[in-house]
């Protein structure tokens, strides 16, 4: 797998009582009005989207279209994490206001769940991951696999079901540009492959399978080639419906702290 990824300001929830002098019902209306998850919206894009993607169903921060917030279990908790962030982890308070953080938290609680949990068979899972899928020979789950792509051991907490099962279904829907490759050809005859960690007007750095550090000048490049497809292949027509969702219910289930490249 190859799709699935990244780290930096973690958890982006929010919570706390709004404008003091408003009632539980009366925030329960300001929080769901079309206007204000409208505005929502908006803030969440200004301030939120660029940990918790546009469609808020992550990046370097975890999904928030699921409703399950490892932080917070009440829309006051949420809309608190909004305003004052969370300590010991990178995810700051962004968001000015109360008024603004209750808009957020509309907007969030507007997008709904992220796709049925499949009711698959954990175990089984767990063993296509680490037998026939081959998943663990590029990825790592709570130390276990390797780090060619990246670590899934917090990836049910991060991602939704519909994301996981369209990564396992194919690949290239979505690839994050930190796991794109390239292919590079020196004047001299020399072949490397690897992941692209930089490029400028004078360089080419790669991370190749081994994990080593690559530096190429261009000036002795003879070909250099940038893809932007994933290297993970489609479990399409290689796994059947049953482990597919046996699959997808084992990447559900893990919820532990990973860290990615």
């Amino acid at each position: 797998m190859t799709r699935i990824e990244s780290l930096s300001a973690v958890v982006f929830f929010l919570g706390v009582p709004c404008l003091m002098a408003v009632t539980a019902a009366e925030s329960q209306n300001l929080q769901m009005s079309p206007a204000n998850v409208a505005e929502g919206r908006r803030i969440f894009e200004l301030d939120c989207a660029i940990c918790h993607g546009g469609d808020a169903k992550g990046g370097r921060g975890p999904d928030l279209t699921r409703g399950i917030f490892r932080h917070a279990s009440t829309d006051e908790q949420l809309q608190e994490i909004l305003r004052e962030g969370i300590d010991g982890t990178e995810m700051p308070g962004r968001v000015r206001t109360d008024e603004r953080a209750w808009m957020v938290v509309a907007y969030l609680r507007s997008l709904g769940g992220g796709g049925e949990i499949p009711q698959g068979d954990l175990q089984r899972g767990r063993e296509i991951f680490f037998g026939t899928g081959n998943c663990s020979t590029c990825h790592m789950v709570s130390g276990d696999g390797t780090t060619q792509g990246p670590d899934l051991t917090s990836i049910g907490y991060r991602r939704s079901p519909d994301y996981l099962r369209t990564s396992v279904l194919d690949p290239n829907a979505e690839v994050d540009p930190k796991w794109w490759t390239a292919q590079v050809t020196t004047i001299s005859g020399e072949r490397a492959t690897g992941y692209l960690l930089g490029e400028d007007l004078q360089s080419v750095r790669l991370l190749d399978e081994n994990n080593h550090l690559l530096a190429f000048s261009k000036e002795g490049l003879d070909q250099f080639t940038p893809v932007k497809s994933s290297r993970m292949p489609s479990y399409q027509g290689i796994l059947n419906d049953v482990d597919i969702d046996n699959l997808i219910a084992y990447l559900v289930s893990l919820r532990g702290e990973g860290a990615e490249r």
